[in-house]
This record gives structure tokens, sequence and C-alpha cells, in this order.
């Protein structure tokens, strides 16, 4: 038994128990990745991680060699006083690999390990060791790896400080993220916390959208190339360097230039600084997992209440108006059941909480009104540039009408008892997914007749009836894949997963051979030479979608019945 939870022991604990503890730790995980792929549906999943993860290593391939170049350049060409750019940009990557991929999901939480003999250095050694394999660990260690191969083959001599210095700088960024990941979950352990979070993250990701666009000379044409943004560019690279230069990849660039100038006790004393900042990285993010070992609960059904003021407290009770026995409930609203419009109420609350059915909602709005213009200018797709952004668009919100039940969490027993059917349940989803596209539709052409000029009478009728038959194929199908294969969506946590990754795949396959019948029939209607020929052939498409979707449909309450073993077992959970 653990010495810390029972003074009196004995027998103290031993290294071999601790080796033993972290074997089975290591044991249970790959136990559990193994064991996924053996479910139902786990054959999709291995089959969608093998397709996804050739993907992703082709992605991180370029950043990775280009570490390595990059350094070997800067350092055999005699300019190794540019290294902080290297570095900085290897910090950009490992928080831009943090923001957009999600850490490897895992089928329990790793805080039940507590409830084990299990002292606070050992559990914060295991929520450590399993974050190694995230994807921005990985991907920014072996940057750095390819960085410090760079060096070393540029200058040997310099290759045994670099690598203490890269290290150091690895393990800075390792504790950083786990601090920052944390951190947020805590603050989004609270609704007005989320609300606020959720706002901060979309004004800086769109204004990130914007200034890249804006100010980046790669993206810009050659008549303002060099001379549109350069001075105020300038102006804030020298406002920010003096401050860059104390910060983690900052001090280790310079350590490595000191050393390389033979200044070695200067160059000792920044990675001193360095290896200061990783500490401080480090216990905070142990503080934190301090408090969640004594057992904080992040829940926000845990979160104190407010207190009651003696006023309030003595203040009279007033009379409660007398209940009739009997109720009139209004049966409809609108046409649609009192189910289905409660169902509503509670969805447009859903995405007024959720960050990233918000963003892919506003994102593709913001992103048409950015290259619109542009593309108008340059005239590369003319007035077919309303169809592309529609179709833009519309990736946002399908691939999150592909995990339904994910925000409904282990309320989802509540479907199975309540005196309803899930066909109504899953409609009023399919509702709120329909809505979100209607609006982006009218968004998307008022954008375009604003900055661009606006499309066709045939084209915007084509558009339309397109939309409707992507809209229902991928209601249809998301409505099977939210049955089939359900995902948990947790707020309180700092993860962007809505979905399970072959639902992904799914999705986008769908949407591309949309994207393709929809080409296919705009060709066929420009070799005839009858471009209103788009809008009938459309326009059956959509009817045949829409009757595709309402048999779906009135099956889903039978396919309810049959999975629900599964989704309990999934969306309830901790």
């Amino acid at each position: 038994m653990n010495p810390t939870l029972q003074p009196d022991s004995p027998h103290p604990w031993t290294v071999a128990q601790s080796r033993a503890q972290f074997a089975a730790l290591a044991k249970l995980r790959w136990w559990i990745f193994r064991n996924a792929f053996r479910r139902k549906g786990g054959g999709g999943e291995l089959a969608a991680r093998i397709i996804l993860f050739p993907i992703l290593g082709i992605v991180a391939f370029g950043p990775i060699v280009g570490a390595g170049f990059g350094a070997y350049f800067l350092v055999s060409s005699g300019r190794i006083a540019m290294l902080p750019i290297l570095t900085w940009a290897l910090f950009a990557l490992w928080m831009l690999v943090v923001l957009n991929i999600s850490p490897p999901g895992l089928s329990f939480d790793i805080n039940t390990i507590i409830r084990f003999p299990l002292s606070f250095p050992r559990y914060l050694a295991a929520r450590i060791v399993f974050g190694l394999l995230s994807a921005s660990t990985v991907i920014g260690t072996l940057a750095i790896i390819s960085a410090e191969i760079g060096i070393a083959v540029a200058k040997p001599s310099l290759a045994p400080w670099s690598t203490l210095v890269l290290i150091t700088f690895a393990f800075a960024n390792i504790f950083f993220t786990r601090m920052v990941l944390v951190w947020v979950e805590r603050w989004l352990s609270t609704r007005r916390a989320r609300e606020i979070f959720t706002a901060f993250f979309l004004f800086a990701s769109l204004g990130f959208q914007y200034i890249n666009l804006n100010f980046n000379p790669g993206l810009q044409s050659r008549h303002h190339r060099a001379s549109s943004h350069l001075p105020l560019l300038r102006k804030i690279f020298h406002f920010i360097q003096p401050i860059a230069a104390f910060l983690p990849p900052g001090l280790t660039a310079s350590s490595i230039v000191r050393y390389s100038q033979s200044h070695f006790f200067a160059a000792a004393g920044l990675l001193f600084s360095l290896a200061l900042f990783g500490a401080l990285f480090f216990s905070v993010y142990a503080w934190r997992m301090h408090r969640e070992f004594r057992g904080e609960n992040l829940s926000e059904v845990t979160q104190p209440k407010q207190p009651i003021t003696r006023r309030a407290a003595t203040a009279p009770v007033p009379h409660t108006a007398h209940i009739p026995e009997a109720i009139r409930i209004p049966t409809r609203t609108f046409g649609l059941n009192s189910t289905i419009v409660a169902c509503l109420q509670k969805e447009f609350i859903y995405l007024r909480r959720n960050i990233n059915q918000l963003y892919g909602f506003v994102a593709p709005v913001f992103m048409v009104f950015l290259f619109a213009n542009r593309l108008s200018a340059s005239g590369r797709f003319g007035e077919f540039i309303f169809p592309v952004a529609i179709a833009y668009s519309v990736l946002g919100v399908s691939i999150l009408s592909y995990n339904a039940l994910g925000m409904d969490g282990s309320g989802v027993q509540l479907y199975f008892m309540a005196p309803g059917r899930m066909r109504d349940i899953f409609l009023a989803k399919n509702l709120t997914g329909f809505l979100l596209n209607l609006v982006e539709l009218v968004l998307v052409f008022a954008v375009i007749a604003f900055v661009a000029r606006p499309p066709s009478l045939v084209i915007a009728l084509a558009t339309i009836c397109w939309l409707l038959f992507a809209t229902f194929i991928n209601g249809a199908v998301g409505n099977l894949r939210s049955l089939a294969a359900p995902k948990k969506i947790d707020l309180t946590k700092a993860s962007r997963r809505q979905a399970s990754q072959l639902s992904v795949l799914i999705a986008l396959g769908i949407l591309a051979a949309c994207a393709a019948i929809g080409f296919a029939v705009l060709v066929l209607a420009s070799n005839f030479g009858r471009p209103w020929l788009m809008i009938p052939i459309l326009f059956a498409l959509a009817i045949a979608a829409f009757t595709f979707y309402v048999v779906v449909l009135n099956r889903l309450d039978t396919i309810a019945l049959n999975h629900r073993e599964a989704l309990t077992e999934e969306l309830c959970k901790t």
C-alpha cells in the first residue's frame, strides 16, 4: 500500500512497484487502443486511421524537413544571428498543431487512477507520459530533432551545445502546452467562461485570417507585394523583437548564437533562463494537477453558488398562485409538435455554447468575404464564385451533423424513456442544420453581391437546388452515422474532436461526390448550350435526396433501439 495513504505501513513503496504501476498503465492504454478496433464499427475506424495518418504525415513532413534545411542554411551561410526566426517558427508549428489536431482520444478518464494507491509524483508522471504521443509533441519534437541535425551537419563543433539547448527547449514547449491546456479546461468548466472564451476564439481566429490575408507578402499581388504593408510590419517587428528575445524561443536561439561566438558564460546564462521558464511552466502545471489530485471536480454542477444575503433570506415568500390540475399545452407550433419545438430550443442553446459549431458557421462566411473580391478581380471563377462559396460553406456545418447526439451526452437515456419518437428528435436536429445552411446561403449571397457582383438568376437557382440536394444527402447519412458511431462532446475539455474519424472521411467524401455531380451537371448543360438545364436536373436530384432522407428518418426509431447499448456506452461514459 502507498505510504502516503497509510503512513504506518511497515513495507515502504519500492521502485519495482512503481515500474510495475507504469507498466500496467502502458498496457492499459495499449489494450484500450487495440480493443477499440474489435468493437462494432472498429474496422471502419481502423481504415480511417490508416488513411488519415499518412495524410497527416505528408502534411507534417514539409515543416519537419524544412526545419532541418533551414537550420543548415542559417549556420552554414554565416547567418546564425537569424536563428530566432527558426526557433519561433518551431514554437508556432507546435502551437498550430495543438490548435488544429485533437489529442488521441482515450476510452476512460485518466483521473480515475486517483482511486488507486498512487502518490502525487507518480500521478503527475502518469499524466505527463500519457500525453507524449499527442500530435503536437511528436511533430514538434521531430522538427526540433531535424533542426538539430541541420546544425550538427553545418557545424559539428556546435552540436553538443545545441543538442542540450534544443532538448531544454522541447521540454519547455511540452510543459507550456500542458499548462495552457489544463488551465483552458479549468476556465471552460463554467458556462460564462465558455461563452467568453468562445467569443475570444472567434474574434482571434478570424482576426488572424484577416491579418494573414492582408499582410502576408506571399498572398499579395505583385503590385502591392513590396511596398503595401512593409513599413507597418517593420514597426511591429522592431516593437516585439526586444520582448521576444526574453521568451523561450528567443532564449534558445540566443544561447546557440552566443556559444558559436565563444561567449560561453552568456550562453550558459541564457540556457539557465530557458530552464527556469520550463521549470515555471512545469510548476504551474503541477499545481493544477495537484488540485485535481486532491479531489477538485471541474464539473459545472460543483461550482460554488452565490451566498444568500441576509436580506434575501429574511424576505417574505411571495404567495404562489394556484396551479390548475390540467394545463393546456399547445400541440402544434408552426406545424411542429411540442417534442420538435422543445428539441429545437435545446439545439439553439447547444449552438450558442459549442465553439466548433459556431466557428464552422461563421468562418466560411468571413473567408468568403475576404476572398470573393480578390477572385472576382482576378476573373478566375467569374459568376461561379457563388456556387464555389456555397460548397465551401456547407463543409463546416455538414461535418457536425455526423455526430448529432454528441452534445446530449448521458441525456441520450432520456430519449428512450420519454414519450417521444427518435424521429422527431433527429428532425429537430436536422432542422437546425438546415436553418444554418439557409442563413449561410443568404449571407454568402449578400457578401458576394456586395464585394463582387451577384450571380445570374440561373446560377443562383441551380446553386439553391444543389444545396438542397447536398443538405438532404448529408442529413440522411449523418443521422445514420450519429447512431452507428456516436462521440461524446465535452465542452469542458480542450479538444476539437466532434465526430469519429470515419464519419469525417464519409462527410468529406459525400461532399466531394455532391460537388462532382454538380460539376458534371454544369458540364452537361454547357455542352448542350442550355445553362437552364441545370435547374431541373439538380431539382430532380434534390427531390430524390429528400425521398431518401424521409425514408431514413422514418426508420430512425428502429435503428436507435438496435444501437441503444452502444449509444449509452459511448455517450454516458465519464
